[in-house]
């Protein structure tokens, strides 16, 4: 193969793929060459398509893409050593990636991002012309090595479940963020809905860059944008060793709508253990455990303005080094009811900045 060549392709419906061998031509010198693409278009999507099985390596882009397919499964794959992404879907429906092992993902210079798993849209035009990714599950994946960019991903999603999932070594573990508006490539137009995000195990080792274990983030740019919000649950995930930069957190939320981030394990997280940074309504923060936060030592971080909603029942163990503050509010005024939380030895339980709290 070169570095162009896709080895195999499927242009028709109801076409399994069992047990593919492929190795490519490399992943690190850039290219467009994948190892098993299905290709339906936005008019004409193809049914009932599946990768069972297998091992795919050296592609200079894709291990497994998918684009426009209605009934997809890739089941049990192994992909390793790829320039952009492991498993790539673009605006596939009533799908399932599950029990794949995915490792070692390139970026090589010239690319901004690569992904282990994506669940994405053709964001050059509007979802009314390309659909978004619906009714998708990534089920029991082992992902790994994806050190500059994301684990797990999907843009502007609808329905997609993440759950069960082990990521390690990924620069940011899970990330659930908007795609772009195609009238204006500064803007992002539609967000994550109705998302699920639970029980996944996520790790960043000591020394990587800073980042999430995991994003969500809903359309615009602005605090108080009225583009369209993030909608859904990130539950029961235990997530060690994220954040670390500037209003960073473990878990970060924005732009967001009856948000539920509950009964998540945070651990040895840098800056917060869960940071919101601006723009949501009616956030339920809940039955969360913190443990070991460096860098600013904040447990829940609510940092800009146009934020509401509660933040009970939480657990701020007792750590080293002392959590310096349970619960932080920035400057702008926030509305929020804060109740029931355990804050062991945080130096300061709650820092009100500009909120209004209510108990």
């Amino acid at each position: 193969m070169t570095t162009t060549e896709d080895a195999i392709v499927v242009t028709a419906s109801e076409v399994s793929i069992v047990d593919p061998d492929v190795s490519g031509a490399g992943a690190d010198g850039g290219g467009l060459g994948r190892g098993v693409v299905f290709l339906g278009t936005p008019g004409a999507p193809i049914r009932s398509a599946s990768v069972i099985g297998g091992r795919l390596r050296d592609l200079p882009h894709d291990g497994v893409h998918l684009a426009y397919c209605d009934g997809f499964d890739v089941s049990r794959t192994e992909i390793t050593r790829t320039g952009y992404s492991g498993v790539l879907v673009i605006g596939g429906v009533d799908g399932v990636v599950q029990d794949c092992v995915i490792s070692d993902i390139r970026q090589p210079a010239g690319r901004v991002n690569s992904y282990g798993i994506s669940i994405s849209r053709d964001a050059t035009q509007d979802v009314s012309i390309t659909r978004r990714s619906a009714r998708v599950r990534v089920l029991r994946n082992r992902v790994s090595d994806v050190p500059a960019w994301e684990g797990i991903d999907t843009h502007a999603g609808d329905q997609v479940e993440i759950r069960d999932n082990v990521v390690s070594g990924c620069r940011v573990g899970i990330a659930a963020v908007p795609s772009k508006d195609p009238g204006d490539r500064t803007e992002t137009a539609a967000a994550p809905l109705r998302l699920v995000v639970e029980g996944n195990e996520i790790t960043k080792a000591p020394g990587a860059q800073p980042g999430p274990g995991i994003v969500v983030s809903g359309a615009g740019t602005t605090v108080g944008s009225s583009r369209e919000r993030a909608t859904g649950t990130v539950g029961a995930n235990t997530v060690r060793g994220g954040g670390g930069g500037a209003d960073e957190g473990a878990i970060l939320v924005k732009l967001s709508r009856g948000f539920v981030v509950r009964d998540n394990v945070i651990v040895d997280s840098g800056t917060a253990a869960v940071a919101l940074p601006h723009s949501n309504d009616g956030i339920e923060v809940s039955g969360n455990t913190v443990r070991n936060v460096s860098g600013s030592g904040m447990g829940v971080n609510v940092i800009d303005g146009a934020n509401s909603g509660a933040i009970t029942g939480n657990r701020f163990e007792p750590s080293s080094p002392t959590l310096r503050v349970a619960v932080r509010f920035g400057p702008l005024p926030s509305a929020f009811t804060v109740r029931q939380n355990s804050y062991g030895t945080a130096t300061v339980q709650v820092a009100p900045g500009g909120a209004t709290i209510s108990s």
